[in-house]
């Protein structure tokens, strides 16, 4: 972050941190989001989609309880919040990830305004609906049986999910699909996809979206409350890898009094290491941030240094640590399963 940025934050916090979001007036006509919103509507219309899912400002992605209504987060829609994400989550999506996101949205809407779940060859392609939703849930890495859009092999988390995620891929302008996942399981989910949107696609929604609307308190909350809270709600137990792994971190960072500061190697390359365990475990990204800030103050109270010549090494090593110790608390709900 350069010293503008800090500057930049610093004056955004003092004004924004202890402002109530839905006191904003937060809108996307004008906001960086309104192209994007407007690109994936051309999108359904250039695949033979009538419908038209409105947006609205929410306090995550997702369409509530069942609606066919695209909430989008506040943060992305206002520039003045998006060095809140940036600084807090590390994580500030960019047009192409906002729009895979528009798009994984705009299936679960198409869903739940045709009521699609209750076809007659949903459950045999995607499985039951009604089966439980969990938030980390256990992914199959490289399986073939569902597409690949969001990362961390979203698809897998859930019927719902498969679905979204299969219909965006059918959505993406460009990609040619059938050849994409030709031999693949997954190809029956996009060919059902194409069925069921040949079926649908001109036809009135059975749930009209213009009947729904979200929560009128969804943004009841200062933007402080916000990101304190979410912290609070997804902070994994951290704590218990404080101290217990510093006999494997000197075997990674060997230097005695010299090379490259091992807490700042680590700092510097967060996002991308955090991206990718995120993306190849299924873990949230969170949950690796984490462990990646709990790792860096550790490193930085050993004050261990990387050999020269040995940063890379020493890197790999360390992103290897941290996939492993997601991995454990994915399968065991613990980092250091006894």
């Amino acid at each position: 972050m350069t010293v503008s940025q800090q500057v930049n934050l610093t004056q955004t916090e003092q004004d924004l941190w202890d402002q109530r979001v839905d006191e904003l007036g937060l809108r996307f006509e004008g906001s960086p989001l309104e192209p994007l919103i407007a690109r994936m509507y051309q999108e359904l219309a250039q695949a033979g989609i009538d419908l038209r899912p409105p947006c609205f400002v929410a306090n995550e992605w997702g369409c509530p309880d069942g609606l066919p209504i695209i909430g989008i987060p506040f943060y992305l829609v206002d520039p003045r919040l998006h060095g809140y994400e940036d600084e807090h989550a590390d994580d500030l999506e960019d047009d192409e990830r906002i729009l895979q996101g528009l798009r994984h949205e705009a299936g679960h809407a198409v869903n739940y305004a045709y009521k699609l779940y209750t076809h007659p060859e949903w459950d045999g392609v995607f499985g039951r609906y009604d089966q439980p939703y969990h938030d980390d849930y256990h992914p199959r890495p490289f399986s073939r049986a569902s597409v690949r859009h969001l990362p961390g092999w979203y698809a897998q988390k859930h019927p719902d999910e498969d679905f979204a995620e299969t219909f965006a891929v059918w959505l993406t302008p460009g990609l040619n699909w059938r050849q994409k996942y030709a031999g693949w399981p997954t190809l029956a989910k996009l060919e059902l996809v194409d069925k069921m949107m040949k079926e649908v696609g001109h036809t009135p929604p059975i749930v009209d979206p213009a009947t729904a609307s979200p929560d009128p308190n969804e943004l009841a909350f200062t933007v402080g409350q916000f990101y304190t809270n979410r912290k609070a709600a997804d902070s994994p137990p951290v704590q218990e890898i404080a101290g217990s792994l510093d006999e494997d971190l000197r075997d990674l960072f060997t230097a005695d009094g010299i090379g490259t500061d091992a807490a700042q190697l680590l700092s510097d390359r967060r996002r991308t290491i955090m991206r990718t365990v995120s993306a190849y475990t299924g873990s949230r990204l969170y949950v690796v941030k984490a462990v990646i800030d709990t790792l860096v103050q550790r490193l930085r109270t050993l004050g261990l240094r990387a050999a020269p010549g040995k940063e890379a090494d020493a890197t790999i090593g360390i992103t290897a640590m941290i996939s492993t110790l997601v991995h454990n608390f994915l399968k065991f709900g613990t980092f250091l399963p006894a």
